[in-house]
């Protein structure tokens, strides 16, 4: 990390019965950091502890080339964006991003030209000035995040939290201001630290991932290198991988390999020495990585294919979710067009392929 980013540093932390475990994790200007997990996790402790708002038992927080571990939340130099938007009922919009730009810790020496440049500046980014005059019980939810994030900005801060800022928000806005807010802070060069429950949305935004469960960090990485290997099946879930399928390592061909269901099994080729003969393993697999097609089904060079009976057909959005059997319970998803193609519905047969390294081996 450069010395211009976040940098946690063995932190603990103990508030009640729950506690966060000596995290470490550093995220470098530009760069968005997102936190992974399940409700509960620790991952909002986390945020506030860098925000200031807790104080560690041990180890450190720096911002820059600043420890902070011990500086109130004000001295930090962190802007902090909520899911409730938290505007000034009483001020218009200008009026909320002003606010920001004459209170945050960067903006105290700046001058009034500069500061409503700034915030004029902002409230054209953020397309919101149309709305400048209006107050917050006016705007849709989009519109209220808008400003908040414009606010946010305007106090010239050193680093980003988000606690999930878009979730109370529709698809189609979150989308939106989830790509311009991620082109934003690249542009401005600030590292982010960004909480989130919802694996598809850390995957649309994050540079890196740290999948955070019971107060500790269970696996920390690039986002692509984290979503395409889970360290384990819990982590495996966490990031929305359907299929977490047992197996037994066999001698098969000219190596070994993972018998995957009961007969008749189908086989994963398997890396000489990752795991002993007789052994009992798991494998991760996307559904997104199987192919489907008629049964009987032939694989090509580097694949696995595989026959499977259809048990049950769900709509989601724009694709079909299918739960089947191959010995094994198995999700994949289809398209219309594959649904009229192949005639899926309960209890037809289908075959599926995939790349035998779409299965990714789990530790135990």
């Amino acid at each position: 990390m450069n010395s211009d980013g976040l940098r946690l540093t063995g932190v603990a932390l103990r508030l009640g019965a729950f506690a966060l475990a000596d995290v470490s994790l550093a995220a470098d200007r530009g760069e968005v950091l997102v936190l992974l997990g399940p409700n509960g996790a620790g991952k909002s402790v986390l945020l506030e502890t860098v925000a200031g708002f807790h104080r560690p038992l041990r180890g450190r927080v720096e911002i820059g080339v600043r420890d902070v571990t011990r500086l109130v939340p004000e001295a930090r130099r962190v802007a902090y964006v909520l899911q409730n938007f938290a505007l000034f009922p009483h001020l218009s919009v200008a009026q909320n991003v002003a606010f920001g730009a004459m209170h945050g810790t960067g903006n105290r020496a700046s001058r009034h030209g500069a500061r409503a440049r700034r915030v004029a500046s902002l409230i054209e980014r953020f397309g919101l000035g149309a709305h400048a005059d209006r107050r917050p019980a006016a705007l849709s939810g989009g519109e209220k995040q808008r400003v908040a994030l414009a606010r946010a900005l305007a106090t010239d801060p050193e680093l980003f939290l988000f606690d999930e800022p878009f979730s109370a928000l529709d698809a189609l806005t979150r989308d939106a201001l989830r790509d311009e807010l991620a082109s934003f802070l690249r542009e401005a060069k600030l590292p982010a630290l960004y909480v989130t429950h919802d694996h598809a949305e850390a995957q649309a935004l994050a540079d890196r991932v740290a999948i955070v469960d019971g107060g500790r960090i269970v696996q920390l990485g690039a986002a692509a290198k984290v979503f395409a290997a889970p360290r384990n099946a819990r982590a495996a879930r966490l990031l929305g991988v359907e299929n977490v399928l047992d197996g037994v390592v066999r001698a098969h061909a000219a190596g070994s390999a993972i018998e995957i269901g009961a007969p008749p099994a189908f086989f994963v080729p398997l890396d000489a020495g990752r795991a002993p003969i007789g052994s009992k393993v798991a494998v991760s697999l996307r559904a997104s990585d199987l192919a489907l097609g008629p049964p009987g089904i032939a694989a090509m060079a580097g694949e696995v294919a595989f026959d499977a009976t259809v048990r049950h057909v769900a709509q989601q959005g724009p694709l079909t979710r299918l739960r089947c059997d191959a010995g094994v319970a198995i999700v994949a998803w289809a398209t219309s067009a594959q649904l009229r193609a192949l005639a899926i519905a309960p209890e037809t047969r289908i075959g599926m392929r995939c790349p035998q390294d779409a299965f990714h081996l789990l530790e135990g």
